[in-house]
């Protein structure tokens, strides 16, 4: 029965059977206790885009300060990657989690091309890499629109709904994510005390980023940062090359070179005051690493480091 409701569970986060517009509560049966896991679509007031938003509520009373909270993007697909790591029955402390998934009203796991708009930075084509199938248009330069969605509206949506600790905030990204994860760090670092970024495209626009990291470099070397801020940086070891015609993968290889999160992590451990984790899974691809990546996440979010 335990076995049965999970999977229901992971297939209805998953958006299998769901329509885009409805809103819906499951409920995983765990026994004694149970994680309600529902989900909403949002309107974003800057672009008129529609996003769904994954909600897991905790089975068990919120602490005195609130919830923890840990947003993941990409939510269709790292949601019931994380409820699966948190399990029927979650160890202390990580039953307390709220799980946020920021996702799109779909059923696939993934939108690639609503999530290259949303998480990167105006891109000149040049520097944009070829799409997927070889012929659909990828935007970019919608960054700032998907982080006022989600500073004005869906934490806000949360916070109506659960009483959450505002100290106690986790942003994860994976990939383009976690190239995401680091510009908010860089630029907002007061929005969430944890960040988590997974693989991140460091590479993407010419190393765009860059930029902004030596601009946060400098505000941290005269203020500081906030007080418990951390960030986990990972990396997979595993190069899987797409097929690709010989003068496309050249320009793929071109546009992915120079730095890693590997170097941007060993920048970043002179940053005072920041707790700094690394993990490089060196027997793991950009892909295969996502669900370990999320793993980590909450337990990063927790205090703990890889292991």
């Amino acid at each position: 029965m335990l076995r049965l409701a999970t999977t229901v569970l992971l297939m209805a986060l998953s958006g299998f059977g769901v329509p885009a517009a409805q809103a819906e509560t499951v409920t995983a049966e765990t026994g004694e206790k149970a994680r309600k896991v529902e989900h909403f679509d949002l309107r974003a007031d800057r672009t008129g885009l529609d996003y769904r938003v994954f909600l897991v509520r905790p089975a068990e009373p919120p602490p005195a300060g609130g919830y923890p909270v840990i947003h993941l993007l990409d939510g269709n697909a790292t949601v019931p990657m994380m409820e699966k790591v948190i399990g029927p029955n979650p160890p202390e402390p990580y039953g307390s989690a709220v799980i946020v998934g920021i996702g799109y009203p779909t059923a696939e796991p993934f939108d690639i091309l609503r999530r290259y708009r949303d998480l990167t930075p105006p891109t000149p084509p040049e520097l944009i890499p070829p799409s997927r199938d070889g012929t659909s248009v990828i935007e970019t330069g919608g960054r700032d629109d998907f982080l006022a969605f989600l500073e004005t509206q869906v934490i806000p949506a949360v916070e109506a709904r659960l009483p959450i600790d505002r100290q106690r905030r986790t942003l994860f990204g994976h990939s383009l994510g976690g190239l995401f994860s680091l510009y908010v760090l860089y630029t907002r670092g007061d929005l969430f005390q944890t960040y988590i970024a997974a693989d991140p495209a460091i590479w993407w626009g010419g190393q765009a980023i860059l930029g902004e990291q030596a601009a946060f470099l400098d505000r941290a070397a005269r203020d500081g940062v906030a007080p418990g801020t951390a960030l986990l940086i990972e990396t997979s070891g595993k190069l899987l090359e797409r097929p690709l015609p010989p003068a496309e993968a050249e320009r793929l290889k071109r546009l992915r070179s120079g730095q890693t999160g590997r170097e941007v992590a060993a920048t970043l451990a002179a940053v005072p005051g920041l707790r700094l984790a690394f993990h490089d899974f060196v027997e793991e691809s950009h892909g295969s690493m996502l669900p370990l990546a999320v793993a980590d996440a909450l337990r990063f979010a927790f205090g703990r480091n890889p292991r």
